[in-house]
């Protein structure tokens, strides 16, 4: 992906650590209002569902609807986050197949 941008021996490293830095942040948040909401930890821990999450967000609402809803906002953005790493993946496949690093490049570095 870095073909493509301007600047890149200065852009692309900023993003990458610009990146680490605001997930990470966004990440310690994340845990800390899960801690703050947890209600019983033995009934989280020994959850039906086998994930704890759920049942910290159904102890938080009080109903199943409300902790439905809050864990597909969660899994909306791991959903969007998997078309960025399989964009990301497909054109560094494609870089390498055009350098002849992997096995049958012409396969593979064909766009």
């Amino acid at each position: 992906m870095s073909d493509e941008v301007k600047n890149a021996e200065l852009r692309i490293p900023q993003s990458m650590v610009l990146s680490v830095l605001f997930n990470g942040a966004q990440t310690f948040i994340l845990v800390i209002v899960l801690l703050l909401c947890i209600g019983d930890p033995v009934a989280a821990l020994n959850s039906p569902t086998g994930y704890p999450v759920i049942e910290i967000l159904r102890q938080a609402t009080g109903s199943k609807a409300g902790a439905t809803v809050l864990m597909a906002m969660l899994s909306w953005n791991g959903l969007v986050a998997l078309f960025s790493s399989l964009a990301s993946v497909s054109r560094l496949t494609w870089a390498f197949a055009r350098d002849r690093g992997l096995p049958f490049p012409d396969f593979f570095g064909r766009v």
